[in-house]
């Protein structure tokens, strides 16, 4: 008999979040990359060819907000985001799973604003586009926009973690 986990509804669910996890860090190794080739143009067309290239800021802007929306998805699923732990590392057991829970359903508030806020933003900015590359912003919120959604159900998923370990026992 085949574990639970690795067949059915809940193993498929797992594969597509290790699916979309893996595609979120490739974006953000090719977005480190191209920021760092872009910032090394800029320096290098400024400093040896004294001519400055126009879009080089922008872009590595651009790049910037994107990987720091997806790393923040990703580590907020990996309960390695940034938060105040000093509370959660005084408790052990079940208390330990409550403060963790409790700390969960605070960013999962606090994530729940920044979904509406991304949606709104999203549909009231579709259309602007960047100043130096006309680049179409709606692009740029999109990802904003997945990157906190993503945020709020993995914070959710990581509540209800902790929130079944306060009731079961502390296995993990």
């Amino acid at each position: 008999m085949s574990s639970p986990n690795k067949n059915g509804f809940f193993g498929t669910l797992m594969r597509v979040e290790e699916a979309i996890i893996s595609c979120m860090k490739w974006c953000i190794i090719l977005g480190m990359a191209g920021m760092v080739l872009v910032v090394f143009l800029q320096i290098t067309s400024r400093y040896l060819f004294s001519f400055s290239l126009g879009w080089s800021e922008e872009v590595a802007r651009l790049l910037f907000i994107c990987i720091v929306f997806l790393g923040a998805a990703i580590l907020a699923r990996r309960e390695q985001h940034l938060t105040v732990t000093i509370f959660t590392e005084m408790f052990q057991g079940r208390l330990r799973h409550f403060a963790a829970a409790f700390a969960s359903f605070v960013a999962l508030v606090c994530s729940y604003y920044l979904v509406r806020g991304g949606y709104a933003t999203l549909i009231r900015e579709w259309d602007q586009r960047t100043p130096g590359l006309q680049f179409p912003m709606g692009v740029i919120f999109t990802v904003i926009f997945i990157s906190v959604t993503l945020m709020a159900i993995w914070l959710f998923v990581v509540m209800i973690k902790h929130g079944r370990q306060i009731f079961i026992g502390d296995e993990t």
